[in-house]
């Protein structure tokens, strides 16, 4: 019978104290006032030697109890009552265009054959002919990556992990995953055709080799690119803020933007009907915001796991935000915005062995219980305990 924590079992080695207990406890002379003892003969008054069991049945019951206590705490699993499921391959993409594209070949055969093909965000979306609306985002969260892993049902199933080896990945200790794992990832991230947006008069917005943003009327020759950009033309924004002065500051942060990188705006200051907008910065999220819009919601302490969907806890002022403060919102914002198009490029990806190492298979067996089991052996216990106070009050041991 497998447990879920069968190191607690150990604990049933205590089942050594009340034996000891009982026989120090019947080691231990009981003096009865007696008032004819001057008359017994001498030899009749020998002490008895050697151990006696006393009440076996009380010690029976106190044995059995801390038994069934570490069998309780070791949470028993009657999985041999079930079924065993049938073995089916899960493939578990991250939502990015780059993975997407260099595994198409594997995902494709895949959905050939009926297997599971699921991208790794918070809903666990099929993957299908539908362009995925954050395919563009390269950036690899480590924790909403483990939730999905613990979304999906692998344990019995084999479970395919296609990722790229970004260094956000070196921000955790471990990932846990199945016992029956694949991992695929990108050889290197810095090999693969970069992101670029198309400005006005055909310039071109882009990281060069040194990483810093440039823009420029032409892309770097040395550079691999994409054959078409990620977004062309003026970013359409919606900045609604009920502070006038958060919405005045947020609205020279981009004009600040445009003027240094020649990025073009179309700033909407209430939002238009049947108008999809790019990016929307605002002080309150709607009811459903838009999956294709990136959002970037200040001074709100009530966060979502949206993965487009950016939270600061600043009111976007001079006097509630250091960083607007510093001058560093500019910088922050299209920080932001790289990340969204996927032009962040990671400098130093994580090598094969260290990405191989971090993934650690869990033996653990599913935390799923027979609550009839459990509420049986919880049962019985009570019933022991109160037996046992019985017989220990009645005989006074």
């Amino acid at each position: 019978m497998p447990f879920v924590e069968p190191i607690l079992l150990w604990g049933a080695l205590a089942v050594i104290i009340p034996v000891i207990i009982h026989f120090w406890h019947q080691k231990q002379g009981k003096p009865l006032p007696w008032a004819a003892t001057q008359w017994l003969l001498e030899k009749q008054q020998q002490q008895s030697r050697g151990f006696r069991l006393d009440n076996v049945l009380l010690l029976i019951i106190r044995c059995l109890l801390l038994i069934l206590l570490a069998v309780l705490l070791a949470q028993p699993l009657l999985n041999w009552l079930t079924k065993p499921p049938a073995v089916q391959k899960i493939h578990l993409v991250q939502p990015s265009s780059s993975v997407a594209d260099n595994f198409k070949f594997e995902l494709t055969e895949a959905l050939k054959k009926g297997e599971r093909v699921i991208w790794a965000d918070d809903r666990l979306t099929k993957l299908d002919d539908k362009p995925y609306p954050f395919q563009n985002q390269a950036r690899l969260d480590p924790l909403r990556l483990q939730t999905a892993i613990n979304q999906v049902d692998a344990q019995h199933n084999v479970l395919h992990l296609y990722i790229s080896p970004t260094e956000a990945l070196a921000d955790v200790p471990a990932i846990t995953v199945p016992t029956h794992f694949q991992l695929h990832t990108l050889i290197d991230s810095t090999n693969q055709p970069r992101a670029y947006l198309s400005l006005k008069d055909n310039r071109k917005l882009f990281i060069n080799k040194g990483g810093k943003l440039t823009s420029s009327s032409a892309l770097d020759p040395s550079l691999k690119f994409q054959s078409e950009p990620v977004h062309s033309g003026p970013i359409r924004t919606l900045v609604q803020y009920k502070n006038e002065q958060e919405r005045k500051t947020v609205t020279a942060a981009l004009t600040a933007l445009a003027d240094v990188y020649g990025i073009e705006w179309v700033i909407d200051e209430k939002p238009t009907s049947n108008q999809a907008y790019t990016w929307q910065l605002t002080d309150h999220l709607p009811a459903k915001p838009s999956p294709q819009t990136l959002s970037i919601v200040s001074g709100n302490l009530q966060h979502t796991s949206l993965p487009n969907v950016i939270y600061t806890n600043d009111v976007l002022t001079p006097q509630t935000s250091e960083r607007v403060e510093t001058g560093q919102l500019p910088e922050w914002l299209g920080e932001q915005l790289l990340r969204y198009y996927g032009l962040k490029i990671n400098s130093q990806p994580l090598g094969q062995q260290a990405i191989k190492s971090l993934f650690i298979p869990s033996t653990k067996p599913t935390r799923v219980q027979h609550a009839s089991l459990q509420h049986a052996l919880l049962l019985l216990f009570i019933v022991l305990v109160v037996v046992e106070r019985w017989l220990a009050l009645t005989k006074n041991a």
